[in-house]
């Protein structure tokens, strides 16, 4: 035996003679000297604990943020390393029940049970952290928006927690996890029930990632459940979608597999916002360019604009469609790579409908209403110098 079980042994010893002498009787005397021993070992276990955790605060925490990577960063911030620390205390106490009181079997069976549920729920609160790291590091990667995983961790953590609870479950009936997984078929029936929406979410979130029908950032419309934004969030269970008033709408991620919904991200790769308007001239005023209409309108207009004369650029509404179409190929809010019309759509009662048939550069829903206005504000105010008139139905102002 060595001189420090030796020492251990005498002071034990001493202890238990001097609580006789107090009065104590031997099995009481016992008693309190073998949970003596377990309390020093709890106290022990609770300074290397602080030390460890000072340590981790202290020294860890520099060598971190010296580190190029990020991975010890999220770690860290994540209280990975300090929940890990929380196993130290449990460790040493499962290792001193046997050699403190080993004459009391009832009771080391039952820190035994509480040992092991505390090392279980610390497990479950590293794993947790863990997951949080892993969907930080993710989230700047540049395919987190397109291919999010939030979901899938979700589903993780249900998966660690309910091993957990049949752990925890299985320390406390004092049966094998192995016997309570073999039992879970028979109510496999509650925990589809239970665990429904996560099921139905989790097959919804794979089937929209691997057809990649929407992301974080998109624009969607979903009329039904009165979204019309931008997606903030896709989770297991739900996708959140903050509107134009700011306003934040839930929707249940497999409503979106189940149901029709709107994907706006075509604007963005398309580089612009769609612009698609007509103007109604009266058909009435559509007539041949004379001498006068055609020297008005090169005073107005410089010959960049009005091309040379053929015969379909002698009539009015023929040189004020070409004029529009350079009026838009010179606007800086048009996207010049694209489909830039200017086109007469079939004439009807109210008119001759003249189309812009464009793209603008600008994606802010504001701002493309803006220009749309300021476009057409202009197109209104030039359209007499070709002799033509914007169509409005007869009313009050009735004219012949």
């Amino acid at each position: 035996m060595s001189y420090i079980t030796e020492s251990s042994y005498t002071f034990s010893e001493k202890f238990k003679d001097l609580l006789i002498q107090w009065g104590c009787s031997t099995r009481i005397s016992s008693f309190i000297v073998d949970f003596f021993g377990l309390f020093i070992v709890l106290v022990s276990s609770l300074i290397v604990y602080a030390i460890l955790r000072f340590i981790i605060r202290r020294f860890l925490k520099r060598l971190v943020l010296r580190s190029a990577s990020k991975w010890d960063d999220y770690l860290y911030e994540n209280k990975v390393f300090t929940r890990l620390a929380l196993l130290v205390p449990a460790l040493m106490l499962h290792v001193a029940l046997s050699s403190t009181i080993a004459d009391y079997p009832r009771v080391i069976h039952g820190f035994e049970v509480i040992l092991g549920i505390y090392s279980v729920l610390v497990i479950m609160l590293v794993a947790n952290s863990f997951f949080n790291t892993v969907y930080q590091i993710y989230g700047e990667l540049s395919v987190a928006n397109a291919k999010p995983i939030k979901g899938y961790l979700q589903i993780a953590r249900i998966i660690v927690f309910l091993i957990g609870g049949i752990i925890i479950t299985s320390f406390l009936i004092g049966q094998s996890p192995l016997n309570l997984l073999a039992g879970l078929g028979a109510i496999s029936a509650v925990l589809l029930l239970i665990f429904k929406d996560s099921i139905l979410g989790f097959v919804a979130g794979v089937q929209i990632s691997t057809n990649n029908m929407l992301q974080i950032g998109d624009w969607m419309s979903m009329p039904k459940h009165n979204a019309d934004g931008v997606v903030i969030d896709i989770s297991l269970v739900i996708v959140k979608v903050r509107n134009f008033d700011n306003s934040i709408v839930t929707i249940p991620t497999y409503s979106l597999i189940s149901e029709s919904f709107q994907n706006w991200r075509g604007l963005a790769e398309a580089g612009g916002r769609r612009m698609k308007r007509a103007v109604l001239l009266d058909v009435h005023s559509i007539r041949s360019c004379d001498d006068a209409l055609l020297e008005r309108i090169r005073k107005h207009f410089t010959p960049e604009t009005i091309p040379g004369h053929t015969n379909d650029r002698l009539i009015n509404l023929g040189l004020f469609r070409h004029y529009l179409k350079g009026y838009l190929m010179q606007h800086e809010d048009i996207n010049q790579q694209l489909s830039i019309l200017v086109r007469q759509l079939p004439s009807n009662e109210n008119g001759v409908p003249l189309e812009i048939y464009a793209f603008s550069v600008l994606q802010d829903l504001e701002l493309f209403e803006n220009s749309q206005s300021a476009l057409f504000e202009h197109i209104f105010s030039v359209v007499p110098d070709f002799g033509l008139r914007i169509y409005q139905r007869p009313g009050q102002d009735f004219r012949g």
